[in-house]
């Protein structure tokens, strides 16, 4: 893939969703009010900005090659022939990292943790909600985001910096991507600081573009990597739905950090073999 190509990726994937966002950012810095209808269509704005990695992958993907390749495209994206160690480990690694932050914290006296983030209006057993929730992750709720920075980037980026590099600026990317979102009044990513979103988020890209790699490229499990660590926050709260200290929040990112070390080291003695990339 050319560097403009990759270039122009990023350029659309930031476009798309900062064009959108943008409305709802300007009242923060005092442009205009914030009115209930603007208020009301926060949720929708933030959803359809989320698909920008794969808007930004289907137009460079067609203008490459036409229909044919953006089906070829998918056809790789959704190759489901993994061992299903991988599909174990993509289920779990988040689940567990943010389990195992959510009881530090409270165990710890650090803070004291909700056990779950499900509104209390909805009187529905949490085992139920999971699958439909989870569902709506893969689709909606920030799944589909991997069709772009996985399915897309991951690979010219290892291709030219390693597969450690590659997956630690996409990360950075993926976080300054989502900047916008801290200046909305009342959309909840304000709740925790940035810098530990940054650094949560660069820490669970070195993750993903690892298992990724290992699976034998399978953006499947990079899919299900993201849905799954999202899903983990509402079971494992690791911080308050308010504007409050979120010690918990920085215990989830830098446990992350050392997840993602204690892999790169693991692959660089143990696996690099199985990389089929530098590390």
């Amino acid at each position: 893939m050319k560097t403009k190509t990759l270039r122009n990726f990023f350029v659309i994937t930031f476009i798309w969703a900062w064009v959108l966002w943008m409305p709802f950012v300007l009242p923060s810095f005092g442009l205009y009010e914030m009115t209930e209808t603007l208020e009301g269509l926060v949720m929708l704005a933030v959803m359809i900005g989320a698909f920008g990695p794969l808007i930004a992958a289907m137009i460079l993907t067609y203008r490459d090659g036409g229909k044919e390749k953006v089906r070829q495209y998918f056809r790789k994206c959704l190759n489901f022939k993994i061992k299903p160690i991988y599909y174990l480990m993509a289920i779990l690694l988040g689940l567990v990292i943010t389990a195992a932050a959510h009881y530090l914290t409270n165990l710890s006296g650090l803070d004291n943790l909700p056990n779950n983030l499900i509104p209390e209006g909805i009187n529905i057993p949490i085992y139920v909600l999971i699958i439909p929730y989870l569902l709506m992750l893969f689709i909606l709720g920030g799944g589909q985001e991997e069709f772009g920075w996985r399915g897309f980037a991951q690979e010219p980026m290892q291709e030219r910096l390693g597969v450690l590099k590659g997956s630690i600026l996409i990360g950075l990317i993926w976080s300054l991507w989502h900047l916008p979102l801290w200046f909305i009044i009342g959309e909840g990513h304000s709740y925790y600081p940035f810098l530990a979103f940054m650094l949560y988020a660069t820490s669970w890209s070195v993750i993903i573009g690892i298992m990724y790699n290992l699976s034998g490229k399978k953006m499947v499990v990079a899919w299900i990597m993201h849905a799954v660590g999202n899903l983990s926050v509402p079971l494992f709260p690791v911080l308050f739905l308010e504007d409050v200290p979120q010690p918990g929040y920085w215990v989830w990112a830098i446990l992350n950090l050392l997840v993602a070390a204690g892999m790169v080291i693991w692959v660089y003695y143990r696996k690099q073999e199985v990389l089929g990339a530098r590390l």
